[in-house]
């Protein structure tokens, strides 16, 4: 699941305003998806994003290269000293 994708997963828990209230299900569907190659690309204002969305296409082709075990959050790694 991509940012763009999680987000509006976010927006939708956080509008049901539960405080100790469980929910127990929630689904997402996406119809007549294309290619983000096939896309136009859009402006944005957002320069969080667009640094993430950046540093995360530059991960998956370290994962493509070297494999999936090579790279990953700095917290789950051992110090070098």
């Amino acid at each position: 699941m991509t940012h763009d994708s999680a987000n509006p997963c976010a927006s939708l828990l956080d509008a049901a305003g539960l405080q100790r209230g469980r929910l127990t299900a929630l689904a997402l569907r996406g119809d007549d998806l294309i290619g983000a190659g096939q896309v136009t690309t859009q402006i944005s204002l957002d320069q969080a994003r667009e640094a993430r969305l950046v540093a995360e296409e530059a991960v998956d082709r370290v994962r493509d290269k070297f494999g999936p075990a090579v790279i990953g959050p700095a917290a789950v790694f051992r110090s070098a000293s």
